[in-house]
């Protein structure tokens, strides 16, 4: 039971370290870009589905940020009256709106964004079959744990 509580300690320590480093590495970004946190997360979030050729609407950000519609609404406005995004009318649905990142957005917010999803790709794509299916499982459990304990306290 020892060997498996230390290696327990050792894996929530090297979760603590990504945590802390993803930290200062927003922080950094908010400081040089004077963006919110969500105002970030919807950079980094741009740039990579641009990264892999996807379009983003308002509607998909809202999801994944887990905000209403009405508070995206105010988040795209900060970001285009700053000139960090774009909207643009869907190529396929003219009643959609695509959201895009501007040069002065992957200049300011994106270089270390793109550095780090790049990074974190390469390091995916080396891990074998059998490490890839233990980290999904273990960040799977990770998340279903943080969302039962979200719902048990209230939040």
């Amino acid at each position: 039971m020892s060997v498996q509580l230390d290696a327990a300690e050792v894996i929530i320590d090297a979760l603590r370290q990504y945590q802390e480093a993803d930290s200062a590495m927003h922080a950094r970004a908010r400081q040089v870009s004077s963006m919110s946190d969500n105002e970030i997360r919807i950079i980094q979030y741009l740039l990579g589905a641009a990264m892999n050729g996807d379009t983003v609407t308002p509607t998909a950000l809202s999801k994944h940020l887990g905000v209403t519609s009405a508070s995206m609404t105010a988040l795209l406005d900060r970001l285009e009256r700053a000139g960090a995004i774009e909207r643009v009318r869907h190529p396929s649905d003219r009643r959609s709106l695509v959201i895009t990142a501007t040069p002065l957005a992957e200049q300011t917010v994106g270089a270390p964004v793109v550095a780090f999803q790049q990074a974190t790709q390469e390091i995916a794509a080396d891990l074998t079959e059998a490490e890839q299916a233990a980290v999904v499982g273990f960040l799977r459990r990770l998340t279903a744990a943080a969302d039962q304990a979200s719902r048990s306290t209230g939040a």
